[in-house]
């Protein structure tokens, strides 16, 4: 009989577990065990997959984009150096006498407003690449629109590399129908 019992008890402990539940509670836990395993499955594996992916498409996108806008770049770069070519022939062949200053005052008189300046102040820049910038502002009081236009137009030069790089212009305090400006002209030369 111990022996029996023995065998009863070895029985009873194998059948402890999931031996023990009910066919109905069986498929619950297998469904709630593949719920989980297939959760840890796409948080775990999927999930960031397709997070990495999404993040390498994008990062392939822009770095398509950036070289893009690099290739446009070197092709400005390229256009400059070539326009950067012909200034240096124009400033080279300008006069070595040549002064903004006295070109600007030359100007004015043959527009006829020399006697409306009221300031001049020339500075210089000197840049890394051997270039100088000479810039003079100049006041002007009291100037009709025409006068102006004549003398701006005289000034800008493709010849001697003049060009007008900024000005305000207002209305004279003193006569409504009167401009009073003021205006900054740069050339650039060897330094």
């Amino acid at each position: 009989m111990t022996g029996s019992i023995r065998a009863q008890l070895s029985r009873l402990r194998l059948k402890s577990g999931f031996n023990r539940l009910e066919k109905r509670e069986k498929w619950f836990l297998l469904a709630g065990i593949v719920f989980v395993a297939g959760f840890i499955i796409i948080q775990g594996i999927i999930v960031p997959y397709l997070g990495a992916r999404s993040a390498l498409e994008s990062s392939l996108a822009r770095k398509k984009q950036e070289a893009l806008d690099m290739a446009l770049l070197q092709q400005d770069y390229r256009e400059l150096k070539i326009r950067q070519g012909g200034i240096t022939r124009q400033i080279e062949q300008r006069p070595a006498s040549f002064s903004l200053f006295s070109y600007l005052e030359t100007k004015a008189s043959e527009a006829g407003i020399r006697d409306r300046v009221t300031s001049m102040k020339p500075s210089t820049k000197e840049f890394e690449d051997g270039f100088r910038e000479s810039a003079v502002e100049m006041e002007i009081d009291m100037v009709t629109l025409e006068r102006l236009v004549d003398f701006m137009t005289r000034v800008e030069s493709v010849e001697n590399v003049v060009v007008t790089k900024r000005i305000a212009i207002q209305q004279s305090s003193q006569q409504p129908d009167l401009l009073d400006v003021v205006v900054t002209i740069v050339t650039w030369g060897q330094a």
